[in-house]
């Protein structure tokens, strides 16, 4: 790896922006969702034990080979077959795989966060806080100027990301992520005080034994892990290759699902104790975040500052998840067709400009179905080439770098036996829809 190539700068700075890319909508849609439709605590205690066993093992993975390679997907897959003396482009052919599958990911996920960009702004101005009914409002922001407020999103994202990584995407995600969690206590403090909050914490902090023992739950909690980690065989692929060998990539895995989790659990303690208190409806997807909040906002004291503070948490949460699904791209483009980085940045953001406006308005089906069917699959390729093909002293001497206490030898079969084995029975029960 050149010594002149791009490289977050700190510890903190790589931690945090691999925190970004991590905590998203996931985190605070989803999530919220899944624990009120699966027992409350019970599917928090199983999250935790998915994220902190299967899910780190696979983050540590995607990060450890994009180090090891010093490229995305395609040089990454292409360089572990060269290393297992396997035919180089076969590992560059399967690595299209899930570019392609992040792009398709990122231009639904540049609408949802256009959407949060123009409530954020209706929240400060007033208009979406005085509006009379927040179903018609959002109704009117999907189809009025929908465009424009694509454009200006994926301009603020690639605004961002030409600066390049430490100038660019590492300073925006240390101030975004920690405003992120400052402003979601704030908000979390503000719904303690709500009437009829309480009966929230008793569902969120109630274990159902039913539930802890019921498959689904654990299934579920799996794959949200997965999802929650942005462990989709590209992101984290491509920030790992832009970690200094000094950085321990066991420490910041861990640290990366310690603040995911803490996100995902904040998230819960503003949204379904809100929600319990006005009687509303725990929906998952847009209606949750731009419908069923809102309203709640509009009948509590100092409701349009919650609003704002709502908001700007959403949106730093969102544009950070972006900015790193467009850098896999970016990425690409700058390592197989040598364009500048400039080039490269203004080049994704009109292509994913474009078909953005054409995918609008078809967002939530569009979603589930990659989330259902793709994500799996891509981490589990991911996984394969990492623990099956990459020969396992290679793994475990680029996991030894930057760190003090020996790795432990017991990480290659965990990804190798137990996580492949558990990713291809999620896959499965998906794809037959037994979940």
């Amino acid at each position: 790896m050149s010594n002149e190539k791009d490289l977050f700068s700190s510890k903190w700075g790589f931690i945090l922006a691999a925190a970004g890319s991590a905590i998203g909508m996931g985190n605070i849609w989803l999530f919220p969702y899944r624990v009120a439709e699966n027992g409350g605590f019970a599917f928090l205690f199983a999250y935790v034990v998915c994220a902190f066993g299967l899910g780190l093992i696979a983050l540590v993975g995607e990060l450890a080979l994009g180090r090891l390679t010093g490229k995305g997907p395609l040089g990454a897959f292409r360089k572990a077959l060269r290393l297992s003396g396997g035919h180089n482009k076969m590992g560059e052919f399967v690595g299209w795989v899930p570019i392609v599958v992040i792009i398709i990911i990122g231009l639904g996920y540049t609408v949802v966060v256009s959407w949060t960009l123009r409530f954020l702004v209706g929240a400060i101005t007033g208009s979406a806080f005085t509006a009379f009914a927040s179903d018609q409002h959002f109704d009117l922001i999907t189809r009025s100027n929908a465009s424009l407020w694509i454009i200006v999103t994926l301009f603020i994202s690639g605004f961002t990301m030409v600066g390049g990584i430490e100038k660019g995407i590492e300073k925006v995600n240390k101030i975004m992520m920690r405003a992120f969690l400052v402003l979601f206590l704030m908000l979390a403090i503000r719904v303690a005080f709500l009437s009829g909050s309480m009966e929230g914490y008793k569902f969120l902090f109630a274990l159902k034994w039913e539930s802890l023992f019921n498959a689904r739950t654990w299934i579920l909690a799996l794959g949200q892990s997965f999802y929650s980690l942005s462990t989709f065989g590209s992101i984290m692929l491509v920030y790992g290759s832009y970690a200094r060998k000094k950085e321990d990539i066991i420490y910041s895995s861990k640290s990366v699902v310690v603040l995911s989790t803490l996100a995902s659990v904040v998230a819960s303690m503003v949204i379904i104790p809100a929600v319990f208190s006005f009687g509303k409806a725990l929906d998952s997807g847009t209606s949750l975040m731009f419908i069923t909040m809102p309203d709640i906002f509009k009948t509590i004291p100092l409701g349009q500052v919650c609003m704002i503070v709502f908001f700007s948490a959403v949106f730093f949460a969102a544009i950070t998840s972006l900015i790193s699904i467009l850098e896999v791209a970016v990425e690409s483009l700058q390592n197989k067709v040598k364009m500048s980085r400039f080039s490269s940045v203004a080049l994704t953001v009109v292509i994913v400009s474009i078909f953005s406006i054409l995918t609008n308005g078809h967002i939530d089906e569009f979603m589930d179905m990659l989330q259902i069917h793709f994500i799996p699959f891509c981490a589990l390729l991911s996984a394969v080439f990492t623990f099956w093909i990459v020969p396992s002293k290679r793994v475990i001497d680029e996991l030894q770098k930057g760190r003090s206490k020996k790795v432990s030898k017991c990480i290659i079969p965990m990804g190798k036996y137990v996580f492949c084995s558990f990713v291809i029975i999620i896959y499965v029960l998906n794809v037959l829809h037994i979940m």
